[in-house]
């Protein structure tokens, strides 16, 4: 009975300093569907001696060694059966599915005959169930290298992506556009990114140049660019955030959490805390003082409108200093040109001294 007792105090005492720092019993990872177009130009475009499809295929193996654990990937390529049929859903997404994804990407496309439903998949993305429950975070990320197009390719659908990325946002799910190599149709992937809502700080929305470098969606022409863009878009897709939730999944909410701040004063940070930003540290207004600075920051320096100084004093260029005016009991010498001392200045008696000189000869006369 003692043992039973003694264990129990242990147990108890073991809770009490346990440390109370926010601790996740379970993560809430986001979820990224990652659209591949699989189109038969993945095989034969080159990029220096490797196929577009093995560059792609190879970064994204690399991204997914760092995210996987923070993000549940999954995996759709398109067309599913050849030519122009939507894709599927590969790879349903859930943590640690790097080996499931490059698994499922082990045949490359044939040279003919797969051409580039990238609107058609992007429905049928919106669609699956997997990005349809809202239980946490949800994002389509689209790698593709060339144009809406099917055989025989009718222009009217060369926009198709931008409707089908507006049924995803309405939905909740967060699209990401990447561009691989010069023969994509930037139009159109700056239409689907402004759509989306992921365009590109300082983008030009109406850019018609694949080599420009203000596009709105991710533009990639080389294995660095790609891994690069995915590594930016996973590293948005799975960082923490202030919400009181384990987004990255490792076992800590909100950790080590700061932005900048400011206010009228200046700069400083505020850290995060049970989902809820702290106090910003930046400086404080203050009583305005003599002394040159801004302390209450209105804009104005010293400005009277308090008592800065002693009596008898006023603020001048940052410093108290004795003032002109009005004495100690109370008389204005109004007009006077006074020294330090408070008496007139020589210059001040001066018209009066020659007066009073004229007077004076006037009377001998």
């Amino acid at each position: 009975m003692k043992s039973l007792l003694a264990a129990a105090a242990l147990s108890s005492t073991a809770l009490l300093l346990a440390p109370q720092s926010a601790v996740a019993d379970s993560c809430t990872a986001a979820k990224v569907m990652v659209v591949l177009d699989k189109s038969s130009s993945m095989q034969t475009g080159m990029v220096g001696a490797q196929t577009k499809w093995q560059v792609a295929v190879n970064g994204l193996g690399q991204v997914l060694s760092a995210h996987e654990s923070k993000a549940q990937f999954g995996l759709m390529t398109f067309p599913k059966a050849g030519q122009c049929s939507p894709g599927q859903v590969d790879v349903q997404p859930g943590l640690s599915n790097r080996t499931a994804i490059l698994n499922a990407l082990t045949t490359p496309p044939p040279e003919t005959g797969n051409y580039t439903p990238m609107a058609q998949t992007l429905e049928a993305a919106a669609a699956d169930p997997s990005l349809t429950s809202t239980a946490t975070a949800r994002n389509v990320v689209l790698i593709t290298d060339g144009w809406q197009y099917c055989v025989p390719y009718d222009p009217q659908t060369r926009y198709d992506g931008v409707p089908a990325v507006e049924t995803l946002t309405a939905q909740g799910v967060t699209t990401w556009i990447v561009g691989f190599g010069a023969e994509v149709d930037p139009i159109a992937l700056n239409r689907m990114a402004v759509a989306a809502n992921t365009a590109r700080p300082g983008c030009n929305p109406a850019s018609e140049d694949a080599a420009a470098t203000d596009n709105c969606y991710f533009q990639v022409d080389n294995a660095q660019e790609l891994i690069q863009a995915l590594n930016t878009i996973a590293g948005s897709i799975s960082g923490e955030t202030c919400d009181g939730i384990d987004n990255d999944c490792n076992g800590q909410v909100d950790d080590n959490l700061s932005r900048s701040c400011s206010n009228a004063c200046g700069v400083g940070s505020e850290s995060c805390s049970a989902g809820n930003w702290g106090g910003c540290d930046a400086p404080q207004p203050s009583a305005e003082k003599c002394d040159g600075v801004d302390n209450d920051c209105d804009g104005q320096v010293d400005e009277p409108d308090g008592p800065l100084c002693p009596t008898g004093e006023v603020c001048t260029n940052g410093s108290c200093q004795p003032g002109n005016g009005e004495g100690e009991d109370g008389d204005m010498q109004a007009g006077c040109s006074c020294d330090s001392s408070g008496m007139p200045n020589a210059g001040t008696f001066a018209p009066w001294l020659v007066l009073g000189a004229l007077l004076i000869r006037r009377r001998r006369r």
